[in-house]
């Protein structure tokens, strides 16, 4: 009886069913999805579910929502003081637009983002590592020339649809070819930074010291200078005390100052010849014993 009915109603259910699955298609939580008709955009598909297309007429192009890796090839790059570096970069990026993507990038498929993204970052690192020396990759300076170099390449990428999440320097090497060249030029380079830090040291040392000096020297002749002054004023007073102490009773101020020299004048042994009408011993005789 199937023998009698036409061709296409005998495999109507095939043709259902081959039709039935190229117009169902699935986008799941991870991608996102552009319906081209003819080539031509048609739609978006973002949100994850059961999605139905026309069959044969459109097509499905899907693409990651999660963030992806990418490790750059090695590039060479010249710094500002003319060292020859190999550089290895990683980066993260994100695929935010599927339509920019679709229409800037071709391909337009994950090798070609990685194809666009190598020439940007290539070319930013060139831009960015050009303009600083290389003691500057080795200081808290090269977090802000890595700064510099993302924020280059994203303003470059999110035309493409394309969000660049992280852009990092893994790896920084000198070539093979010219390593003990570059190394024996910092060494020398650090040898002459040294000789000026010390002879700058030194100069310094040397105006510290005259400085100490010179106000060493200032503060002894003022303190000689008080000291003199002190002891002068205190020598004055000792003698106005003196003087008015003795003026009172001038016979016991001669006999103290005749006795005073008698300490320096007559030693323990000594012998003299006195006489006794001698004025300057005359308090010597009157206390000796009559004989």
């Amino acid at each position: 009886m199937l023998n009698n009915l036409p061709v296409w109603l005998r495999y109507s259910p095939v043709l259902i069913l081959i039709l039935l699955g190229d117009s169902l298609f699935i986008v799941d939580q991870v991608t996102q999805a552009i319906v081209l008709r003819f080539g031509e955009y048609r739609r978006i598909h973002t949100e994850p579910g059961l999605k139905i297309k026309i069959p044969f007429i459109e097509e499905i192009i899907a693409y990651e929502k999660r963030i992806l890796d990418y490790d750059l090839p090695s590039i060479y790059v010249t710094t500002q003081d003319q060292k020859r570096l190999v550089v290895n970069t990683y980066t993260r990026y994100k695929i935010s637009d599927p339509l920019k993507f679709f229409q800037s990038v071709k391909p337009a498929s994950e090798i070609g983002a990685r194809l666009r993204l190598e020439a940007i970052i290539s070319s930013s690192v060139r831009n960015v590592l050009g303009k600083v020396e290389l003691r500057s990759m080795l200081r808290k300076e090269r977090s802000d020339t890595m700064h510099q170099i993302l924020e280059e390449v994203r303003a470059i990428a999110n035309p493409l649809g394309i969000i660049i999440v992280d852009v990092r320097i893994i790896r920084t090497e000198l070539p093979n070819e010219n390593r003990n060249a570059v190394f024996a030029r910092m060494n020398s380079e650090l040898v002459r930074f040294a000789k000026e830090n010390r002879a700058k040291g030194e100069e310094a040392a040397i105006a510290i010291r005259a400085t100490a000096d010179k106000e060493k020297t200032i503060i002894l002749a003022e303190a000689n200078r008080k000291s003199e002054e002190i002891r002068g004023g205190g020598d004055a007073k000792a003698i106005e005390i003196a003087a008015a102490a003795f003026g009172a009773d001038p016979e016991f101020y001669e006999f103290y100052r005749t006795l005073e020299s008698y300490k320096h004048v007559i030693k323990p042994g000594s012998s003299f010849l006195l006489s006794t009408n001698n004025e300057y011993t005359k308090n010597l005789t009157n206390y000796l014993p009559n004989k």
